[in-house]
């Protein structure tokens, strides 16, 4: 321990004497500690982080999968969820749910809020207890109990944090509801990055007020998500083989329903993270590059002082250090800059969390846990040290097996320099070919992106405003839907700088669809084997606003309202598919979907459209219906206005016009129609960002690597430089003699960094878009970029060796 403490010492002085080395090396690792800390940060909140739920490890997502197209986690319909509860003997509780959105009124201001329908076991299921009251009973998933839990920063911002708020009864969707409880602060479920403000049970969707078969009873209605808890001792592949078994006997006693359908279990964990998973670990492992060239970068900062502690190494030998002793001396110097670089970096990595945290996509879930904690305190250690070992094991060795008798004498044995010269220049190929494949895996996204950014969504986003409006069915009929429509759009398109107003539900980018089953009149077949299409429920002139080509028959009118003919306008894909080689227009097809009594109907198709992208600009040309919001009203429409100029000076216009007909109606989510599409590539953005950031920061340190080495052989090889001007050699060769050491170094790298490319740019496949893992154009672009670098990073030191005197340079030692 005492020898410990004087190589500490020791290693302090000597780092204190380099101040200059010391503040490079510091800060070079601190960019790349503090880097890989930070976006550590977010892999601990999203990967590794438990759920915050209790024993979150025996928590499962079961998914509805269909053979026949191919859905591989879907959701479920309710009599599906009720049998599978019933019947299973795998899991300790099975929960269904569904997103909701509510309207609060009886307060000053109407509020929309974020909902979730749950059943009411969930919260058993998940471990958790409310701050106040109670969670749900089973009784109030049946019809005639309205009651609903509260969020906390809900109830408090709302009610003021009342304790007596229990047992009291608030209006949502104009129906009353009492409040049994109250969530403990922090509670989330979903993990999304827009929090819940309610919880609801199934109650509302166990009868229905126009005698329709309410959604609880509609075996075919995918509509909802479900959770289960496995009971102790039971595996994930167990679970899946028991619901096997039952989705099997379903089938059987269901066929027209449940023919092509299974489940598939997932860890609910891993469900949440999917999505993001893949480009996680992608910016893992690129951070951690970065980290290597970093450490590349400080050994050869290292090598190159070793020949100036040649002596002072050389004499601590003399006097009786062993090899062993000036090894652990070297790398307890090297582990106090990775000590030093670490503080740094988590100073730079809480910086770069929080920044990583207000720039993470929307999609992003659990992104108010992305901070610096003690398990990335505990990583940064770790890495501090591990980084310490790496940089600093090759320059001890190195130093420690210098010839004593030489560096006594002052001088470095041509086997000791040319050693050193090998191994700094072998690390700067290890730094071209980091960096390469680094550049390569930036450029794959850049042009991926690119691609995406420039594919047609099928309408055009620009100048369009959108805004949500729920209309609660317990205040508008079918009937005062239309209403409110026909009352609302001429007061829309009476606004200044409106151009053109329409309604629709969903709007194509928001993540919402909506899909049916369709039927062609004439050609029946089973339920089971209908053909399915996205359905849009659209006010006139919605094609007109959002400019999506008509390409036969004609538009929705005024005149095609509740009690008119059936009518239905599809796109040029459903048209392919179901009439090749015919005319659409006239014939018949029956979408399976109705809002009232009576049961659908078939409609006549009077126009057929251009294909829309609906879900993301990735998604495939799917068939697709538009019905009149008259004859199909949802009880929700986003408004949508195409202005002359910036759009969003009509926001609050637009929110009054609503409020103007309904006091008790709030206009939400009022964004533009381009807000929606940047959110559909925000995920690709961020990844395509953030790698580009690494990738030039890893050329910027190999550019400096290469300068260092290639400036410290100039300085080495002085002596040779002054005997070949003596003897006739031109500027110009030396130019060359320089410059031709560095591209040899560059072409070794290069060629190393391609074969390192092709291997890991086949793990980014699933992230790219229109682009190949291999695209050539990417591959030729960065190896022309990195050249052009490496001359840079050359020309100085070789314009150094031109300008030699060689009367000064014979006298060089």
């Amino acid at each position: 321990m005492q020898s410990l403490l004087q190589d500490i010492r020791y290693g302090a002085r000597m780092l204190t004497k380099n101040a200059g080395f010391t503040a490079i090396a510091v800060l070079t690792l601190a960019l790349g500690i503090g880097a890989n800390t930070a976006i550590f940060s977010v892999v601990n909140a999203e990967l590794l982080r438990p759920l915050p739920f209790h024993d979150p490890g025996r928590l499962v997502s079961i998914g509805v999968t269909n053979s026949r197209t191919g859905w591989k986690s879907g959701n479920a319909d309710y009599p599906d969820f009720e049998d599978w509860r019933a019947q299973n003997q795998v899991f300790e509780k099975m929960a269904a749910y569904y997103e909701n959105k509510l309207t609060l009124t009886g307060v000053q201001s109407p509020a929309h809020l974020e909902a979730e329908v749950v059943s009411a076991d969930l919260f058993a299921l998940l471990g958790v207890t409310p701050k106040l009251g109670r969670t749900f009973l089973p009784v109030e998933d049946q019809a005639g109990h309205n009651v609903v839990i509260l969020e906390q920063q809900f109830w408090k911002q709302h009610f003021g944090g009342d304790p007596g708020i229990i047992g009291r009864t608030i209006t949502l969707n104009n129906r009353a509801y009492t409040v049994v409880g109250v969530m403990p602060a922090g509670f989330e479920f979903p993990l999304q990055r827009k929090p819940v403000s309610v919880w609801t049970t199934f109650s509302a969707d166990q009868s229905t007020d126009d005698n329709t078969l309410p959604m609880t009873k509609q075996r075919g209605a995918h509509w909802f998500r479900v959770i289960a808890r496995l009971k102790p001792g039971v595996s994930i592949g167990q679970a899946q083989a028991a619901m096997d078994v039952i989705t099997g006997g379903l089938a059987k006693q269901f066929p027209d329903t449940d023919k092509y359908f299974g489940v598939q279990l997932e860890l609910e964990r891993e469900k949440i993270t999917s999505a993001i998973r893949p480009a996680l670990l992608m910016l893992m492992a690129a951070v951690g590059l970065v980290l290597l060239i970093a450490c590349v970068n400080v050994a050869n900062l290292l090598l190159a002082r070793a020949t100036t502690r040649g002596r002072e190494i050389a004499i601590r030998a003399a006097l009786g250090a062993g090899r062993k002793r000036l090894v652990r001396q070297l790398l307890t110097e090297s582990i106090m800059l990775a000590g030093f670089a670490g503080s740094f970096g988590v100073l730079i990595a809480a910086w770069g969390s929080a920044l990583l945290a207000r720039l993470s996509p929307q999609d992003l879930p659990r992104s108010a846990e992305i901070h610096t904690d003690g398990w990335v305190l505990a990583f940064t250690a770790g890495i501090s040290l591990l980084t310490g070992l790496v940089f600093g094991l090759a320059p001890a060795l190195q130093s420690a097996r210098s010839n004593l008798v030489d560096a006594l004498k002052g001088s470095i044995s041509m086997t000791a320099g040319g050693s050193r010269h090998n191994l700094r220049s072998s690390l700067v190929v290890i730094e071209m070919a980091i960096a390469l494949v680094l550049l390569v895996s930036s450029g794959l996204l850049i042009r991926s992106l690119v691609r995406l950014q420039n594919v047609n969504p099928g309408f055009d986003p620009h100048n369009v405003l959108a805004a949500d409006v729920d209309l609660p069915d317990q205040k508008y009929t079918n009937a005062k839907q239309d209403q409110f429509a026909r009352e609302l759009m001429p007061r829309l398109a009476a606004l200044p700088g409106a151009e053109s107003v329409a309604g629709v539900f969903p709007l194509p980018m928001t993540g919402s669809e909506m899909q049916t089953s369709v039927q062609i009149e004439g050609r029946p077949v089973a339920e089971s084997d209908e053909a399915h299409a996205t359905i849009f429920s659209v006010t006139p002139g919605y094609f007109r606003t959002m400019k999506i080509a008509l390409l036969q028959g004609r538009d929705f009118t005024a005149q095609d309202g509740l009690e008119t003919k059936p009518v239905v306008i599809v796109n040029e894909s459903l048209a392919r598919q179901f009439f090749p080689g015919e005319n659409p227009i006239g014939k018949r097809i029956h979408p399976g979907i109705s809002v009232d009594e009576k049961p659908s109907r078939m409609r006549e198709i009077v126009g057929v459209v251009a294909d829309v992208k609906f879900k993301n600009l990735t998604s495939e040309w799917k068939p697709t219906t538009y019905v009149p919001q008259a004859q199909i009203p949802i009880g929700r429409l986003t408004v949508i206005v195409r202005t002359a100029g910036d759009p969003s000076i009509l926001a609050r216009p637009l929110a009054e016009t609503v409020r103007s007909i309904d006091p008790d109606l709030p206009a939400y989510n009022v964004k533009t129609v381009e807000e929606y599409l940047d959110g559909t590539i925000a995920i690709p953005r961020f990844n395509t960002m953030l790698l580009g950031i690494f990738a030039g920061l890893a050329l910027v340190l190999t550019a400096i690597g290469l300068y260092g080495v290639i400036s410290y052989s100039v300085a080495q090889r002085t002596h040779e430089i002054g005997i070949r001007m003596a003897l006739g050699a031109q500027p110009s060769e030396m130019m060359r003699l320089v410059v031709g050491q560095g591209v040899r170094l560059a072409l070794f790298g290069v060629g190393l960094g391609l074969i390192a490319a092709f291997a890991f740019t086949h793990f980014l496949s699933s992230l790219l878009f229109g682009v190949t893992a291999t695209d050539p154009i990417s591959f030729v672009t960065v190896v022309v970029t990195l050249l052009a670098v490496v001359l840079l990073a050359c020309y100085v030191p070789a314009r150094r060796a031109m300008r030699v005197d060689p009367m000064v340079a014979l006298r060089y030692e």
